[in-house]
């Protein structure tokens, strides 16, 4: 519809002095260039936006592509670097403490992930600059950044303040559980909370409980606000059993639920994700469940608690001891352009009918590969064609 209307106008209206938008990842970019047309002359625009914690399908594109061109073929909008507060790069982060946001780096871009075979690599993404690290800051404390080069990442004392971490002093930061099913998992939820409200001293709006999956939230919270309730704690699902203009129901003394994109620009000290499992990996969508494990860590001010169950939540248990174990720095050989390519196309997001063409790729060619093993088919059998294709295709003779 926006496309339409930008398409539709010739001469847009001047409704705007100034916008400022935030959380800019999560907006598609012809939303950006209505609200550019939609400003006086002076183009007041400002947006803030973190390509990790982008939720949706694409992040955002560069200012030249995003705003587009005039009927000259000239760019709206070009940063042409002589301005430094045309594009600034926020560095220093004062919610999340060291070892919680070099954490949700890790998993984000799957440093300690095992690796793909596909791929040689667990990474699942990358930035195109290598000195963009820095800039969200990182420093090389071993070897170097650049293509195929091993390197060790520490942020600084600069970037993560030394007492965001006083709170570990309390109870430790970060931690991984892998429970045995659903319901394990929901009376650990349950009773820690029931602690955390009894004998931590901590509020009810101090607590937020992510489901990473938007569209299970409401089904998948459900047995763990039964227990609460039946222990005489409140909660409610924000934006549900709540309006949209609400998350917290501080005067009620109501802990929060919410799914991944009610989360967003919200923060709590104590923070519970649940389901974990869904995040580790995702035909067609891996850095897509990333960035939303990224964004639901990242809720916290203090304390968070990831949780789930099943093989999956072993994994991301044992990705995350990874982390932990290396002192929560980042050790990877970074990869070159070519490999930087194929993770967006391995790894890129997939619409439902992409997943659905290649699941069904993935059996036709399991099948052909059993019959030709069992003889049940002879390869004298394909025609010719096909077979040269997939010679090709796979690269051998």
């Amino acid at each position: 519809m926006t496309e339409l209307a930008l398409a539709a106008v010739s001469q847009p209206k001047v409704l705007f002095d100034a916008i400022l938008i935030d959380e800019a990842q999560d907006f598609d970019p012809a939303f950006l260039r209505l609200c550019y047309h939609s400003l006086n002359e002076d183009k007041r625009l400002v947006y803030a936006y973190d390509e990790l914690q982008s939720l949706t399908d694409s992040s955002l594109p560069p200012p030249e592509e995003l705003f587009g061109t005039d009927a000259n073929g000239n760019h709206y909008v070009s940063f042409s670097g002589e301005d430094p507060s045309q594009d600034i790069i926020l560095e220093k982060c004062y919610r999340n403490s060291r070892p919680l946001l070099a954490t949700a780096h890790a998993l984000g871009f799957g440093i300690y992930r095992n690796p793909d075979p596909k791929l040689g690599t667990g990474l699942t993404q990358m930035f195109d600059r290598s000195d963009l690290w820095g800039e969200v800051g990182y420093k090389v404390v071993e070897g170097a950044l650049a293509d195929n080069q091993l390197v060790t990442l520490s942020r600084t004392q600069t970037s993560s303040p030394s007492f965001l971490e006083d709170p570990g002093k309390v109870a430790e930061l970060i931690q991984f559980k892998t429970f045995s099913d659903s319901l394990e998992q929901a009376n650990w939820i349950a009773s820690s909370i029931e602690t955390n409200l009894k004998d931590d001293e901590l509020r009810p709006e101090d607590i937020i409980v992510i489901n990473p999956d938007p569209k299970s939230t409401q089904k998948q919270v459900g047995i763990i606000r039964k227990i609460l309730f039946d222990r005489g704690i409140l909660s409610h699902l924000a934006g549900v059993d709540t309006s949209s203009d609400v998350f917290f129901k501080a005067e009620e003394g109501s802990v929060a639920f919410t799914g991944i994109f009610r989360a967003k620009g919200n923060e709590a000290g104590m923070v519970y994700v649940m389901n974990a499992q869904d995040c580790y990996q995702s035909l067609g969508e891996i850095g897509r469940v990333r960035n939303r494990l990224f964004t639901a860590i990242t809720r916290s001010k203090a304390w968070v608690r990831v949780v789930g169950h099943g093989p999956d939540m072993v994994a991301l248990e044992e990705e995350f001891n990874r982390v932990k174990n290396n002192d929560f720095k980042l050790k990877f050989i970074y990869p070159d352009e070519a490999l930087r390519k194929r993770l967006r196309v391995v790894n890129r997001d997939m619409s439902a009918e992409e997943q659905k063409r290649v699941q069904n790729a993935q059996k036709t060619v399991t099948t052909l590969v059993r019959e030709l093993t069992e003889g049940a088919v002879q390869i004298e059998d394909l025609p010719e064609d096909v077979i040269e294709n997939l010679r090709k295709l796979l690269g051998g003779n």
